[in-house]
């Protein structure tokens, strides 16, 4: 039950990403309620947040515009840009499948 409503928050949290910042802040607050995460992990929570509620083509864009302005560099902007921008696109795969 707390899973879901956290999903649910998550994805209120995503809805309104504006910067870098605001992702790298997502990142960190999934990795303070389950702590020890490692990628797979956390790609799995993301995927599970945007398989109940999906994003919009606008969100999506969003995410794939931060993901071309950070994949060039090394950091936890590249990251965390690409945690999410990977998840989107499996979670597409996984609604087609469904």
């Amino acid at each position: 039950m707390y899973y879901g409503i956290y999903l649910k928050y998550l994805r209120y949290r995503i809805k309104n990403i504006k910067t870098i910042n605001d992702i790298i802040k997502i990142i960190k607050n999934i990795n303070f309620y389950f702590r020890n995460l490692n990628s797979d992990e956390l790609l799995i929570i993301i995927v599970d947040c945007f398989t109940r509620y999906p994003l919009t083509e606008i969100e999506q864009q969003k995410l794939s515009l931060f993901q071309q302005k950070y994949d060039l560099e090394h950091g936890i902007e590249n990251y965390s840009s690409l945690i999410l921008w990977l998840s989107s696109l499996h979670s597409i795969q996984e609604n087609i499948i469904l």
